[in-house]
């Protein structure tokens, strides 16, 4: 493929020759599209601009986005690229990617709150995914090794199994994150496993006593005191600080300018 950032140390060794460099082209327009379109909504929220639109239709960037990621998807599918056309379809799907889930509270929500308090799942979200994309760039094995000339395939398979089987564990008790990234390292999904269920999850619901659900109710509570301003304050660091809050509000533009709070 392209190579291109072959003077880079290490870039030829671990993605270049391994095969990884259509998924960090994807991860770097990801992030490079991401950081494009969070300054540009912050910037237009100060300064006054208006929402682009089409024929008076409010145009949310997430439509691009899904267009972008289907068409890239759809063509890598159907016409099996070459490398220089791999790496340009797999970035057409990161910038989608990124384009999409910077909107993701408006489809979770079905409403548009970019600037609520609950546009801050979009950050997570993006967050999640970017690190989702890290974690499969890492996992990636060169092309050219064979795990099973050192270790029999039986051992390979059986620690795969165990290490989904304790990932699905981590999904029943409410740990998504945690379970997301434990496929990929044994040891947080063992500890996902391991650790109290939250008390509205599927694994609380179906095998804690009442006693033991409370205990879980009180660490959920202690653990929501504990982090949520500060995950909040990242947030807010790197998506902006919401500066609407009435259901009312969030009609008025996305990129009103904010009464109260520069960003």
């Amino acid at each position: 493929m392209a190579d291109l950032f072959h003077f880079v140390p290490g870039y030829g060794h671990y993605v270049y020759h391994s095969g990884r460099e259509p998924m960090f082209f994807t991860l770097l327009a990801f992030l490079l599209t991401f950081v494009v379109v969070r300054s540009y909504t912050r910037l237009g929220r100060v300064r006054g601009w208006q929402s682009g639109s089409v024929r008076g239709v409010h145009l949310h960037h997430l439509v691009p986005g899904i267009v972008a990621s289907l068409a890239a998807g759809a063509a890598i599918i159907a016409f099996r690229p070459g490398d220089d056309s791999m790496l340009l379809l797999s970035m057409l799907f990161g910038v989608g990617a990124a384009l999409t889930l910077d909107e993701f509270a408006l489809i979770l929500h079905l409403e548009d709150v970019y600037w609520r308090h609950e546009g801050r799942s979009s950050i997570e979200a993006t967050l999640m995914g970017f690190a989702f994309g890290a974690m499969c760039l890492l996992a990636t094995a060169p092309l050219g090794s064979d795990p099973g000339q050192d270790v029999p395939h039986w051992v390979i398979g059986g620690v795969i199994g165990v290490d989904l089987a304790l990932a699905l564990v981590t999904f029943m008790k409410g740990k998504l994150k945690l379970g997301a990234f434990g496929v990929f390292l044994p040891g947080l999904a063992l500890v996902g496993a391991a650790r109290l269920a939250k008390p509205a999850s599927l694994w609380a619901r179906a095998f804690y006593s009442e006693r033991k659900l409370e205990r879980s109710r009180e660490r959920a509570t202690s653990r929501h005191h504990r982090y949520s301003y500060r995950t909040h304050r990242l947030y807010d660091v790197i998506g902006g600080a919401p500066n609407l809050d009435s259901p009312a509000a969030a009609a008025v533009d996305k990129y009103q300018p904010a009464n109260s709070r520069r960003v």
